[in-house]
């Protein structure tokens, strides 16, 4: 027997699952009906009674303005990546994956990815791309790509959503429906302020994104028992991005501390995550052509260039100093990602399981880049499990008979959401550092380059140039993540796209304006546009190979 919303709460992922996956639940999930202790495992219904009309009207409202919140919140976002794609403000990640979408799209199922210089493949195993590059032939321009990036988050929010009204849900009768609406209501305007979903959604496109829906997904059903149909969402997960591996193992770690109804499945999800992790490593795809084990963590194994699996757990457990040191160098940095979604879920079964796997690589790794601000993608997907087990914590305290606490709480939660939310906006809007005027210049540009040609374009816009067999970012960073300006010369025509003073560039303004100089005099390039800080020059390459940039 599984614990389901009532049917007057019925969400559109409950109705779609009635649909598809049939009966849920197991007859060894049943149980014996066993009367359910706290708020972190899911209700059974000897421990539920009917809904009142007061409670069931008041969650309905409350769950139509998280929706509304939730869906004004998606259009402010398709809004902010279409002006950053009209902008042309997107950069090499964003290029990554648009060339890679564009070569699947025209029959190339294994694309060399110029910009990456690897099989793109090789990039966190992102195989969902491959079905989702034939939406090129519904609208052949890679601003798709940052819209179903929108979508997913919104998705994974509205999950998260309806998982928190199932945990309200079963909790009826240690608050009262205020309580319950507030709370239910306040989850929803948390995710909706919470200023890392901009910043996620404001850095190109990543799929770390779409593994965190589908795993969000896996963590409710788990939560409420629903073990069969849980497996549907396990397998896009992993496509989505090798990354979903570690997620999944998160989600295990959850069941497992959570109790013994969700100790076994637990167990077989981090047992697959785990698995499929270490396959896509020996294969060199986990990170960018396997490097994401090197990226930082050379100081536990003596500084070896390349770091598998076992030498790092080897190296974490022979240098416990080491990693305390680190840690303890990056903890406000975590407060701040968690601190938008409560804090205190992270003391939660369902909170502290995806918080680990996600926060301690990246609080261990040498490298400044998992933790910064402008790469919140990369702790996105724990966020949504933390807030629930907040909602969680709130719930079992108030049932404790701490009254007081809970408001306190919530109200230092709601006063923090707000002030990292505000203190966000301006940050966010650096992801649009393109003037109109230097757009409109770039598109008049963009519509003059030869479909054959190879383009080098600056590192802030290069995104838009890279519909084409061979298209570079100047500077060129190698695998050892050190600049360079000696490029590789593939086409007759090579087309430089320099912006010394647009874009979030890599390049001091400087040595740009200098490479279009030696471009212009030295190579006897001829200028295609210039103006508004944008530069265009085109060079009959004359049997190079290759081509080194001052």
């Amino acid at each position: 027997m599984t614990a389901e919303p009532p049917a007057t709460a019925r969400t559109p992922v409950d109705l779609l699952d009635r649909h598809v996956v049939g009966p849920l639940g197991t007859a060894e999930e049943a149980g014996t009906g066993t009367q359910r202790d706290d708020a972190d495992r899911r209700p059974v219904p000897e421990a539920r009674h009917p809904a009142t009309d007061e409670f069931s009207g008041a969650m309905r409202r409350a769950r139509r303005i998280g929706w509304v919140l939730i869906g004004l919140q998606l259009v402010a976002m398709l809004a902010f990546s279409t002006v950053q794609y009209h902008r042309f403000a997107l950069t090499s990640d964003f290029g990554a994956y648009s060339q890679a979408w564009w070569k699947i799209a025209h029959g190339q199922l294994n694309p060399w990815s110029s910009v990456f210089a690897t099989p793109f493949w090789k990039n966190d195993a992102e195989f969902a791309l491959w079905p989702l590059s034939q939406l090129f032939w519904v609208y052949p321009h890679a601003a798709v790509l940052l819209w179903i990036q929108d979508l997913a988050v919104a998705a994974t929010e509205l999950v998260t959503l309806a998982w928190v009204i199932d945990v309200l849900d079963g909790s009826r009768e240690r608050l009262s429906t205020a309580s319950c609406v507030v709370l239910a209501v306040g989850a929803a305007a948390v995710m909706v302020a919470d200023p890392w979903a901009y910043q996620t959604i404001g850095f190109d496109v990543h799929f770390e994104v779409l593994a965190a829906l589908f795993v969000v997904a896996v963590g409710r059903d788990l939560w409420a028992g629903r073990t069969r149909r849980l497996w549907w969402w396990v397998a896009p997960a992993l496509l989505s991005s090798v990354l979903g591996a570690l997620y999944l193992l998160g989600v295990g770690i959850s069941g497992v501390l959570a109790g013994k109804r969700s100790r076994r499945t637990g167990l077989a999800l981090a047992a697959v995550g785990m698995g499929w992790f270490v396959l896509m490593s020996s294969l060199g795809a986990v990170g960018l052509d396997g490097r994401l084990i090197d990226s930082g963590y050379a100081y536990l194994v003596g500084g070896r260039t390349h770091v598998d699996l076992a030498n790092l757990v080897i190296g974490v457990l022979g240098h416990p100093g080491s990693v305390v040191h680190m840690v303890s160098g990056r903890w406000t940095v975590v407060f701040e990602f968690l601190v938008a979604v409560g804090l205190i879920g992270v003391i939660s079964p369902w909170g502290c399981g995806m918080a680990l796997v996600v926060f301690l690589p990246s609080v261990m790794d040498s490298s400044p880049w998992f933790l910064r601000p402008d790469q919140a993608f990369q702790s996105w997907p724990a966020l949504p499990f933390v807030l629930v087990g907040s909602v969680m914590v709130i719930i079992r305290l108030s049932a404790a008979g701490r009254r007081r606490l809970p408001v306190a709480i919530m109200a230092a939660w709601g006063t923090a959401a707000a002030v990292l939310a505000l203190a966000a906006v301006p940050t966010t809007t650096e992801w649009i550092a393109v003037s109109s005027r230097a757009a409109a210049e770039l598109g008049r540009a963009q519509a003059q380059i030869p479909a054959a040609a190879e383009v080098i374009a600056s590192q802030g816009v290069v995104g838009r140039f890279t519909d084409r067999q061979d298209a570079f970012t100047f500077p060129l960073y190698g695998a050892s993540g050190a600049a360079s300006t000696t490029f590789p010369v593939e086409r007759p025509v090579v087309v430089f796209v320099l912006t010394p003073s647009q874009g979030v560039s890599e390049a001091p303004a400087a040595e740009t304006a200098k490479a279009v100089r030696f471009i212009e005099n030295r190579l006897d390039a001829r200028v295609v546009d210039a103006g508004a800080g944008i530069d265009v020059l085109e060079w009959s390459a004359r049997g190079a190979h290759r081509v080194t940039l001052p």
